[in-house]
């Protein structure tokens, strides 16, 4: 069979504009809203004609080896016309391949409409599935990508405890039983000068500070000199040097800027004093007992044992500051905070839309748990108001079906929007501040986590809207989905920046 097109019309035969072929008389241009071909007889072989145009004398004429693209269907009018579409169709499959024909329709245009409508609701029906597909991959990438990327709650946990929690006390002496005066270097003569040398029973990984019990404070005018240097590699991790005005009687609280990250094993403690006195300072010592290889130098004695000074030891986190005195330090606040919504918080839960079934399908439930039973057709949709958030970066749920006879498959979604978008606009998340983006539960009593990120923190009221839906069309019988365990994760620096909410009075601002 040769097919042949007038050049001028060659390329408009392979866009994307869908097509119909008609074969024959009886099919008018705008019968169907479909860009019109037709096939005619022409010089012993066939040509296509872009609606009622006619070959123009002497047109060049290009020959078609490929078939033309988007034809949604060949028709023909009566028998002559049937038999010419039989052979397009049988070079259209020797050319393109077996299923590349479209499907051929005879009759009248009545006939024609009814096929190209079923084959549309067959396309829709296929673009479902695909869709109900699409959605099922995506919400599994997410739940891996979440599970990869989040640390176990429990290590979450454990790590925040540890970074609110003050230094730990991890070595403490036997009580004092004895003193040793601190050597001192006169202002005037410093010949024969010497210091007290502690070897500390820890390493310097994760050292916040120490203690050291003062026996009795010095009497005059000096400094007291502490340096806490590195066996192995000789260098001086830390330096205090306190004025003997400062110093009284009891434990004296030395710290480090921050918990030591070194790795150095065997550390000493040298202690000197220079200054005019009529009183040194007294280090007070307590039995080394069986730990004879951290006595003091030069060597004294408690209660006729080797002694060693009376000191506690604290440690943390490598890295993490934990102030002057960390043991009685205010806890610093972690960057970011976690607000759990509670009942009364839930309480002010409304239905997104409104509508009738013979079963309940919204409600909030005990333990601060929402229902939104899916329904057929339709996008079920809630929403929780909140009038103030301060600094909100991210909000999380749990969805769940909690009904063990469901089979359907059912998706949902949480949103986050300012207040004044509507319900609509956040399932099509049109301005909206945050979404988890569609996901789907495939099976009952398996929950999945939903998390909404914001690309900046937020402050003020919103809204979290909440949607199901049943990706495949059915009824989603039994599909009972509850949300639970919301929460809204706030970041620190912009709540505390927020002005107070008590006023301010006469220049004073109310505190509690």
């Amino acid at each position: 069979m040769k097919l042949s097109a007038p050049a001028a019309q060659f390329a408009s035969l392979y866009d994307g504009t869908p097509k119909i072929i008609a074969v024959g008389t009886g099919l008018e241009v705008g019968t169907v809203p479909l860009r019109l071909l037709r096939l005619v007889r022409h010089d012993g072989g066939y040509l296509l004609l872009s609606g009622d145009t006619q070959p123009e004398e002497g047109e060049a004429l290009r020959a078609l080896a490929i078939p033309p693209a988007a034809v949604r269907a060949l028709w023909s009018g009566d028998e002559a016309a049937r038999r010419d579409a039989e052979r397009l169709l049988g070079w259209w499959e020797e050319a393109g391949g077996p299923d590349s024909p479209p499907p051929q329709i005879t009759g009248d245009a009545s006939a024609l409409l009814h096929g190209l409508l079923a084959q549309a609701f067959g396309e829709i029906d296929g673009l479902h599935r695909r869709n109900a597909g699409l959605q099922q991959t995506l919400s599994t990438l997410r739940e891996e990508w979440g599970r990869s990327a989040r640390l176990p709650p429990e290590a979450v946990e454990l790590l925040d405890a540890l970074r609110l929690s003050p230094s730990r006390l991890v070595f403490a002496s036997p009580r004092p039983v004895g003193a040793l005066p601190v050597p001192l270097r006169h202002g005037r003569n410093t010949l024969g000068a010497a210091e007290i040398v502690q070897r500390l029973p820890a390493g310097a990984r994760g050292l916040a500070g120490l203690d050291l019990h003062l026996d009795r404070a010095p009497k005059g005018s000096g400094v007291l000199a502490v340096a806490l240097t590195g066996v192995e590699t000789g260098e001086t991790l830390a330096e205090w040097r306190l004025s003997f005005g400062d110093l009284r009687s009891g434990w004296l609280s030395l710290r480090l800027p921050a918990a030591s990250t070194r790795m150095d094993r065997l550390l000493d403690l040298r202690i000197g004093a220079i200054g005019v006195v009529t009183e040194a300072p007294r280090l007070s010592l307590a039995q080394a007992g069986l730990l004879d290889e951290y006595a003091v130098a030069p060597p004294a004695r408690a209660v006729g044992q080797p002694a060693m000074l009376a000191l506690r030891l604290w440690g943390g986190l490598p890295g993490l500051e934990y102030g002057p005195a960390a043991h009685l330090a205010p806890h610093p606040v972690p960057e970011h905070m976690v607000w759990p919504l509670t009942q009364p918080v839930l309480a002010q839960l409304r239905k997104g839309r409104e509508f009738e079934a013979t079963f309940p399908w919204f409600g909030l439930l005990r333990g601060g748990r929402i229902l939104l039973h899916p329904l057929h057709g339709v996008v079920t949709a809630a929403h929780i108001p909140l009038d103030e958030v301060p600094g909100a970066v991210a909000v999380r749920a749990r969805a769940v079906i909690d009904d063990p006879r469901c089979r359907t498959a059912i998706a949902c979604k949480l949103v986050v929007a300012p207040p004044s978008l509507t319900v609509d606009e956040a399932e099509r998340e049109e301005g909206i501040l945050a979404s988890s983006g569609w996901m789907v539960l495939e099976e009952p009593r398996r929950p999945l986590d939903l998390s909404a990120a914001l690309a900046a923190p937020w402050s003020g009221p919103m809204a979290l809207h909440l949607f199901t839906d049943i990706p495949d069309r059915g009824h989603g019988l039994y599909g009972r989905t509850i949300f639970s365990d919301f929460e809204v994760e706030i970041d620190s620096r912009t709540a505390w920046a927020i002005p107070p909410v008590l006023p301010v009075m006469d220049g004073v601002a109310a505190t509690p």
